[in-house]
């Protein structure tokens, strides 16, 4: 099976990637499928051509893509991307705030996927251009600008940070038995792979002017609104159902 996660930065997207590749592809080395079209910082030389080939040559891959790369690609490129028979699972966050909170904090102390307890100021333009970021991005998704075939939903929320647990809510997990694996890969140790993780430390103890950042988003989010959602309260909202990509009926 081919799956392709997409989403925003600061989702819990390393953690759910990672989950995905013990259950279906143990031995898919991490830097490869990871963001794979984030060709600006971590692929510079790669060629988008041998990079679709390589994906349509392959039988089990779990990639990874935030929604913002694709715009690193043509669009006879993405085409035949899409055409790919991928399993599309979309990661999102509901809590805008946190979210830009996350991604103006990482930006700060450069901490992305392992974090300390350090106390941090963030300046005001950082912040902004966060919720920005978020907002585009996660417009980009539920609009879904790039035509991609969502086949699940998974929200941030509803996570465990277990593996084994939050691979049991997935829908495709219905028809999969991943203990199939200790028989096929005897010498991975699954017990020490499908360990969880431990989220960021909290926002509020960790931001020195976090009152001062919640005040200026609430100040501000009537300038965050699509036809199909808004923020309410640091929180996205729905405003209609009518989309056949993503159900957003839990906003």
């Amino acid at each position: 099976m081919k799956i392709q996660l997409i989403t925003c930065p600061r989702m819990g997207s390393t953690y759910f990637y990672n989950m995905l590749r013990v259950f279906y592809t143990p031995y898919q080395i991490f830097i490869k499928w990871n963001e794979v079209f984030n060709l600006n910082e971590r692929k510079r030389n790669h060629n988008v051509e041998e990079i679709i080939n390589d994906a349509v040559m392959h039988t089990d891959i779990v990639c990874k893509n935030h929604i913002n790369y694709f715009d690193s690609i043509s669009q006879q490129q993405l085409d035949k991307w899409n055409k790919i028979k991928w399993y599309n699972i979309v990661l999102i966050r509901r809590n805008f705030l946190d979210t830009s909170l996350s991604l103006a904090k990482s930006t700060v102390t450069n901490e992305w996927t392992n974090y300390t307890d350090q106390h941090v100021n963030i300046p005001l333009e950082t912040f902004q251009y966060s919720m920005d970021m978020i907002f585009h991005n996660t417009k980009n998704i539920i609009h879904n600008k790039y035509n991609i075939p969502y086949h699940e939903v998974v929200y941030y929320e509803d996570l465990c940070f277990d593996h084994t647990k939050d691979f049991a809510n997935l829908d495709l997990s219905s028809n999969y038995d991943y203990k199939k694996y200790k028989d096929w890969y005897p010498e991975i140790d699954f017990s020490q792979k499908m360990h969880g993780v431990n989220p960021a430390p909290s926002k509020m103890a960790t931001i020195a002017n976090y009152q001062q950042l919640k005040d200026y988003a609430q100040e501000n989010y009537h300038n965050y609104t699509s036809k199909r959602f808004r923020i309410v309260d640091g929180f996205l909202k729905r405003v209609n159902i009518d989309t056949q990509y993503i159900d957003i009926s839990k906003f």
